[in-house]
C-alpha cells in the first residue's frame, strides 16, 4: 500500500474512522511506534486531530485504529 494515499484518505476523507493494517506500510511490525509518530506529526500538521487510538498488535501484524476529527 501507499503512505501518500493513506495520509491524502486521513486528511481529506469525510469517514473519521479509520482501521489501518501497519503492515502493509512497514516491513517490521514491531517499528509500529516510528510509523505511528510519523503519520500523527503529518495530520498535526494538516490540522486533523485524533481523538481516539488503539493499537493492536500480535505477531504478525499491528492494526492502529483511530478516530479523527478536523
Amino acid at each position: 500500500m501507499d503512505k501518500d494515499k493513506l495520509l491524502y484518505d486521513l486528511i481529506f476523507s469525510d469517514k473519521d474512522d479509520f482501521t489501518i493494517d501497519i503492515s502493509d506500510y512497514i516491513e517490521n511490525v514491531y517499528e509500529h511506534k516510528d510509523f505511528i509518530d510519523e503519520i500523527k506529526k503529518i495530520l498535526k500538521k494538516s490540522k486533523v486531530k485524533i481523538v481516539k487510538s488503539n493499537t493492536f498488535i500480535d505477531s504478525k501484524t499491528a492494526t492502529w485504529k483511530i478516530k479523527i476529527s478536523k
